[in-house]
């Protein structure tokens, strides 16, 4: 059982990082995803709606199988992990756009007149205005789509990505002992999930404390 264990946490462990490519990833996407959202335009607004549906719309699993299996017809081999990582960010970011693009929109119209009032210059509203509210704004919903992150991982071991879930198939296929496998690695995700979830809220109560985060007013 202990060899199993084990087998099982270094499976955790390629979870986490997938989850950690998947949400860095997905955030840089994102942004660059909300710069077409509020662009001028029309095109890039179109193109961002566009994404967004066919990302939100299409299920993960096609999504991963069309990835990894389309790239190599045009002559870009790429190993399952790369392309796990690829799909997460791609997916991710179309949910983190959509966070962003929330919380900006959240912010009061009231608030954008002031600082073109003040005649305010862009980069000094973007980063004392625009950022800590979107970050209050959003930051709950953020969280949550990281926890989702975690659980989005295990659909790539239909691209033969060695994860949790692969792990814990291959040691069910060889011993046959699929109620208390499955278990232990329901425990496994539970915990990633409930820790990433519980570190979020952390945070959040710290940005709370300083006036970044908490309710709308």
């Amino acid at each position: 059982m202990t060899s199993t264990l084990w087998i099982l946490a270094q499976g955790a462990a390629v979870t986490l990082f997938l989850a950690f490519v998947g949400v860095i990833g997905g955030t840089a996407f994102a942004l660059l995803l909300n710069v077409a959202a509020f662009s001028k335009i029309g095109l890039m607004r179109i193109s961002y709606h566009t994404y967004i549906y066919f990302a939100r719309g299409i299920p993960l699993l096609v999504q991963a199988l069309l990835i990894f299996y389309t790239l190599p017809a045009f002559g870009i081999l790429i190993g399952p992990l790369t392309a796990g990582g690829l799909v997460l960010t791609l997916y991710i970011g179309a949910m983190f756009a959509e966070v962003f693009r929330g919380g900006v929109l959240a912010i009061p119209r009231t608030l954008w007149d002031s600082t073109r009032s003040l005649g305010l210059p862009p980069v000094p509203v973007i980063r004392k205005v625009v950022i800590p509210l979107v970050l209050r704004y959003t930051l709950p919903s953020y969280i949550n789509v990281c926890v989702l992150t975690i659980k989005a991982s295990s659909v790539l071991s239909v691209i033969s990505v060695w994860e949790l879930t692969l792990a814990a198939r291959e040691i069910v296929e060889r011993t046959l002992d699929v109620f208390p496998i499955m278990i232990a690695a329901s425990c496994f995700y539970f915990v990633m999930c409930f820790s990433i979830d519980r570190l979020g809220r952390h945070v959040e109560h710290r940005l709370a404390l300083k006036g970044f985060s908490g309710e709308r007013p």
